[in-house]
């Protein structure tokens, strides 16, 4: 990530934003969200540099394209500036919120991609949809920017398992694709994503839990 690409999205620049930054960097997450909903554009920056990094990150990860995962990211931002005002506690931690937005914009690339190269429409109706308020253990660990926890937790699960959670998460494949993909009866790649998902929420919330 760099200045440039920082100073594009925060439309800041010179003596005085680093002196703004300064002041606003002692607030925490959720008063910098609410001069966000306010319009305030040094909150947004500031939240862009606490976060930019390992929303970019994720999105290099998944992409392996340093110049998309910059577009990527910038759009994340711009979606919290947008978004802001609705997001609420009941919907999880900042974090998660966060991480969800750029989870759910990653592979939204990622299927484009895919549609670009196939030149086909794909069916995405069935993917196991990532709503705010019912976030996947796979989110919860993205919005800790810890891929490691996800990927050592799914070394517990069944090979078939693994494969399935790889495909959806990582990848952006549908359980219509998967099934297709793996040559498995669609009704049996949800149930493998269902019990994967509920180990993963046990393992996860178990190791949050020790942290804690």
């Amino acid at each position: 990530m760099n200045s440039r690409t920082a100073n594009a999205l925060h439309g800041r620049s010179g003596p005085n934003w680093t002196r703004c930054r300064l002041n606003y960097q002692d607030l925490e997450d959720l008063e910098l969200l609410a001069k966000i909903s306010e319009k305030d554009r040094d909150a947004l920056a500031t939240l862009y540099d606490r976060y930019g990094r390992r929303v970019f990150a994720l999105a290099v990860r998944m992409l392996n394209d340093p110049v998309g995962s910059e577009e990527v990211t910038q759009d994340v931002f711009m979606s919290v500036w947008r978004r802001g005002a609705t997001y609420t506690t009941k919907k999880g931690k900042f974090t998660t919120w966060l991480f969800s937005i750029a989870h759910n914009r990653t592979i939204d690339e990622l299927r484009k991609r895919r549609r670009d190269r196939s030149r086909e429409n794909d069916d995405i109706d069935d993917h196991l949809n990532i709503q705010s308020g019912d976030v996947s253990p796979a989110d919860a660990a993205v919005a800790q920017s810890e891929y490691a926890k996800i990927r050592e937790a799914m070394k517990n699960l069944p090979e078939e398992q693994q494969q399935v959670v790889e495909l959806s998460y990582f990848k952006g494949l549908t359980q219509t694709e998967i099934a297709t993909k793996t040559g498995q009866p669609l009704g049996t790649v949800k149930t493998r994503m269902r019990l994967a998902l509920k180990k993963l929420r046990t393992a996860l919330s178990a190791e949050i839990g020790a942290q804690a």
